[in-house]
């Protein structure tokens, strides 16, 4: 999945809050506080309510400009990747990828299908909280 945005906030605010955001979820699973500047190589076990458990390493927080991370559970590994650049009049382009490999022949065909099926409303809801995201900005 790949989407593009522009978002009239500057680049250092979207930052800040996909990094919060990152920060909140470390600590809820580890209990541990990361800085900022540790992040970039991170890994952390993560379990959700559904019981499905997964590790999660961040392959990138370069600042104000890019935050991506790596996903592996035992039936997929999801990429997710936000580029940031300047847009020129205190705004802020975004850049977003998502990628998730199957790792069996049939979690590659159920990721196929429910790609097919659910990839409208996975974007509407991505675009969705992208918004209310940059809508928590005041100049």
């Amino acid at each position: 999945m790949e989407i593009q945005m522009t978002f009239k906030v500057p680049a250092a605010f979207m930052y800040g809050q996909l990094i919060r955001s990152a920060q909140e979820d470390i600590k809820a699973h580890t209990g541990r506080e990361v800085l900022t500047g540790s992040l970039n190589g991170f890994s952390y076990k993560k379990k959700w309510a559904n019981g499905m458990t997964g590790t999660l390493t961040i392959t990138h927080a370069i600042a104000n400009q890019r935050y991506a991370y790596e996903l592996d559970t035992d039936r997929d590994h999801y990429t997710v990747d936000y580029q940031l650049s300047d847009a020129g009049d205190n705004k802020t382009a975004l850049h977003y990828t998502e990628t998730i490999e199957g790792k069996t022949a049939k979690g590659k065909a159920n990721n196929r299908t429910a790609g097919f099926l659910l990839n409208w409303q996975r974007k509407h809801r991505f675009k969705k909280m992208s918004r209310q995201m940059a809508a928590q900005y005041t100049a």
